[in-house]
């Protein structure tokens, strides 16, 4: 079934992005409305939610910080909430290109796929400024991830994703669980995709930037402790200790 670019929720995740909050929103208007836009502050200690609203953006501000995947789930149950029918998920720190938005989003649209995922690494894909450990670390946890899903995918950490949600909420899963917070989230959702019979999954190359972002500022995933927090959801729905 085709969609229509206004059934679709853009929800921008934002903690602590004051720096680049302002220069992304500035120029996502290029290419998506603005009110068919959320940003889900993630209890920011910084001016980022000010900025957004100073904007014009429509901003959901956690009181706390929470996690990504807390965000994630608020932005998605506001567009349950609100009769939209897919989410098209962004960072506020600019890594994620707006200029791509529209052949993101255009197998959704087109009614060709119910779940795109971006990635840097299949043709047409770039990721400039990305370390080299990152280079070598990505594709090989994709792999790991790719053998728990048994479906392929080139760049499983990639953010840049849009979706229908109604498979978020047929009774299979629970993206209410409190362990899904924060990186588990998207990694939840991604097994749940996998496993929903006839959603139809592609990946499209896409480019994520980190050039412009100071090196303590390009990651806020920690090695071991977030890997672990993105692996656990494959590995304990797999093993059905989780729903």
């Amino acid at each position: 079934m085709n969609l229509s670019q206004s059934s679709i929720l853009l929800v921008v995740v934002n903690y602590n992005q004051a720096q680049e909050i302002g220069s992304f929103l500035t120029t996502i208007q290029s290419y998506w409305s603005q009110t068919d836009t959320v940003v889900v502050d993630d209890g920011s200690s910084d001016s980022s939610p000010l900025i957004a609203k100073s904007l014009g953006f429509k901003v959901l501000k956690h009181e706390k910080n929470e996690g990504v995947g807390s965000a994630i789930r608020s932005g998605i149950v506001f567009a349950r909430d609100n009769g939209y029918e897919a989410v098209l998920i962004m960072s506020s720190n600019g890594k994620m290109v707006a200029k791509e938005i529209p052949h993101l989003v255009k197998p959704i649209i087109d009614g060709t796929a119910d779940y795109v995922t971006g990635s840097r690494f299949i043709a047409g894909g770039s990721s400039p400024g990305l370390t080299h450990f990152r280079k070598l670390s990505i594709p090989v946890f994709s792999a790991i991830c790719t053998s728990l899903l048994w479906r392929k995918f080139s760049d499983i950490t990639c953010g840049f994703r849009c979706y229908k949600i109604s498979f978020l909420f047929d009774g299979s899963c629970d993206i209410h669980q409190p362990w899904l917070s924060r990186y588990e989230m998207e990694y939840y959702i991604h097994y749940w995709a996998c496993n929903t019979p006839g959603l139809r999954i592609i990946e499209v190359p896409v480019t994520i930037k980190y050039s412009h972002l100071a090196k303590d500022r390009q990651s806020k995933i920690r090695p071991i402790i977030d890997w672990w927090s993105m692996a656990k959801p494959l590995i304990l729905l797999r093993l059905k200790l989780k729903k």
